[in-house]
């Protein structure tokens, strides 16, 4: 009896990571936009289509390819142009942050690895093909849309800054949450990386979508006060930058939050093939939104050691993978951005995570000096 119960526990855990967790509909923001960008927010409305459609029993993959290639709610732009964005040709002069990215998942073919890995979770082939998993596909294909969205959050903030334009600076926000007026889809604040930020707050009880959205709120309060003559455009750009840091060690938290909590649920004793095919993919996948921001030594070994394509479909050995990743953090001076694994209130939700991975304390072991990271904010 406690094994069907059991059982029927973890299917249902299942099912709600896989359907509604991190779309579920949410209240009003705290943010609004002063420029007109409703239209950006739609492109939250295009992913949340295409996990309806993969949701759908026998769920017709043409649509949603079809959505994710051309588009369907946004009048100018779809999720393939989006992850196929040329920085560089658009005129963006600070490449550090895509190049962080890029430089882990590139996969050396020319093709942009944003737009190469949504292909290939979509047709269930290229570097998903040796698994032969329809599971890990839907989850991939699903959450990393997510990451497209938070790249792209993140190009038009680097632009604001660049530009000192505060509609650049509203655009962030909107690729970051999603559709902020009701009156344009009762979906509102779904469908972005805001919505994951929010998940994951409640699963480790910590606060990370309201310091995305206080960093957003600083800047916008710096435009008004460029505009009005209270500070100049250089004061500008120096409140604008260090807003967006916060934004993306807020982000950086969330996500590393989720890679802890999926790379232990997948590897649980006893789950089902599918089961651990769709916890994989989603640690996986929400590793790869993060990892431009980690310590470059730590997400160069997460990637290598978590990417669920090129590793045989079975059981994984419990809390092995898990805990090299946190060990390794710990091994760190911070994991990016001054974050550290202790802000991220680990033990709410992972309660036995010291006696499980045989260590007596979550704060680096590393002290003073520098540990390679990338951005430190303090």
């Amino acid at each position: 009896m406690k094994l069907i119960v059991a059982s029927l526990l973890l299917i249902a855990n299942v099912v709600k990571a896989d359907v509604g967790d991190d779309t579920d509909a949410a209240e009003p923001i705290g943010y609004t936009p002063t420029k007109d960008v409703t239209d950006h927010s739609k492109a939250g409305l295009d992913q949340l289509d295409i996990i309806d459609i993969i949701n759908e029993p026998g769920h017709n993959w043409t649509e949603a390819i079809d959505i994710y290639v051309n588009g369907r709610n946004r009048a100018t732009n779809s999720f393939q142009s989006m992850s196929r964005k040329d920085w560089a040709a658009a005129g963006v002069a600070d490449l550090s942050l895509y190049e962080a990215y890029a430089v882990l998942f590139n996969a050396g073919d020319g093709e942009p690895f944003l737009d190469s890995y949504n292909l290939d979770a979509l047709h269930c082939n290229g570097t998903f093909a040796s698994r032969n998993s329809r599971r890990l596909c839907d989850i991939s294909t699903k959450k990393h849309l997510l990451c497209t969205g938070l790249v792209y959050s993140q190009y038009e903030g680097v632009k604001a800054i660049q530009y000192s334009n505060e509609k650049n600076w509203d655009e962030m926000f909107a690729f970051w949450n999603g559709v902020y007026d009701p009156s344009v889809d009762a979906r509102i604040n779904t469908g972005g990386p805001g919505a994951v930020q929010k998940s994951r707050d409640s699963d480790f009880n910590t606060a990370f979508q309201q310091e995305s959205i206080d960093a957003m709120l600083v800047g916008q309060e710096a435009f008004a006060k460029q505009a009005n003559g209270e500070i100049t455009e250089e004061e500008l750009t120096k409140i604008l930058q260090t807003s967006f840091d916060k934004f993306n060690r807020a982000n950086l938290a969330t996500f590393t939050q989720a890679t802890l909590k999926y790379s232990k649920n997948y590897a649980i004793k006893g789950t089902s093939s599918d089961a651990i095919d769709n916890y994989w993919g989603e640690g996986y996948t929400y590793f790869r939104c993060g990892a431009g921001l980690m310590d470059p030594a730590i997400a160069v070994y997460i990637n290598y050691l978590f990417d669920p394509r090129d590793k045989p479909a079975t059981t994984p050995t419990p809390l092995e993978v898990h805990c090299k990743i946190l060990k390794l953090m710990l091994a760190e001076e911070e994991i990016g951005y001054g974050l550290k694994v202790s802000d991220l209130n680990v033990e709410a939700y992972l309660p036995n995570t010291k006696a499980d991975c045989g260590i007596d304390s979550l704060e680096h072991t590393v002290r003073g000096g520098s540990s390679g990271a990338g951005k430190s904010l303090w």
